[in-house]
């Protein structure tokens, strides 16, 4: 990787992580986040906080401009280069277990966003319009992101949606709901059956990266009766996808 070709990289490394910074960043924050020098990285934020994509705050913390976050942007932490990465991998997992594939991510707000996807080719198969934001209660995305929370920090996101039945099979009770996410933290993948969708069953996997963090979800967006009988394939299809996809974000600075 040349010299410039690096310092392209360390400029959007710095970008992703401001915009996934609710804090903001100190100096030395950012430093230890990218790996890098305190000169060269104190250039990088000078440099975006004089062109106004940075702002630099009370305590010398640097905060990515609220402007691309609401004034339509849409730039909310790394979700750019998560669906850049993950395109190619949700098409070979659509492929593989014959259903359509999902990525989705938590908004600041507790909703489900669906990122990305793949639809698998069968003649009779799960979609879903992109863009739409949707409750986590009952969705596999939701709650397998819930549950990679401690109760303390879900709690609030569980407090701002009033459970509705969506179909006669969502769950509405709180303590029947929560149970399912612990099931979830329990054993890494979320498994919701009609709850949004009548005939269709979700299953899904979150992707961690090597520091700890989850950015996302992988979701196997089934057809009810195909899903019967394949759900080890289906898991296994799904932690491999969200390893690949974790490995490939972890591995962005590689040429």
């Amino acid at each position: 990787m040349n010299d410039s070709v690096r310092s392209a990289s360390r400029v959007l490394d710095l970008l992703e992580l401001l915009a996934g910074a609710g804090d903001g960043l100190s100096l030395a924050e950012a430093c230890e986040r990218l790996g890098a020098p305190k000169s060269s990285t104190l250039m990088l934020l000078r440099t975006l906080a004089g062109r106004g994509y940075a702002v630099r705050g009370e305590g010398d913390r640097y905060r990515l401009n609220e402007t691309f976050r609401s004034g339509g942007f849409g730039w909310g932490g790394q979700a750019a280069r998560l669906v850049a990465v993950a395109e190619p991998v949700l098409r070979d997992l659509a492929d593989t277990i014959g259903e359509t594939a999902i990525l989705g991510a938590l908004t600041e707000k507790g909703m489900v966003r669906l990122l990305a996807k793949a639809v698998t080719h069968e003649n009779i198969r799960y979609d879903i319009d992109l863009g739409q934001e949707l409750p986590a209660y009952c969705t596999a995305i939701g709650r397998i992101l819930l549950a990679q929370m401690p109760p303390e920090a879900r709690a609030p996101i569980l407090d701002r949606v009033e459970p509705v039945r969506v179909t006669p099979h969502s769950l509405t009770d709180r303590s029947a709901i929560e149970a399912r996410i612990e099931e979830a933290a329990r054993s890494g993948i979320s498994v919701v059956a009609e709850e949004y969708a009548l005939g269709g069953t979700g299953a899904a996997v979150p992707i961690r990266l090597a520091d700890g963090r989850v950015v996302g979800a992988v979701n196997a967006g089934c057809i009810s009766p195909r899903f019967v009988g394949k759900e080890d394939e289906i898991a296994r299809a799904l932690r491999a996808a969200a390893t690949a996809i974790a490995a490939r974000l972890d591995n962005r600075g590689a040429a």
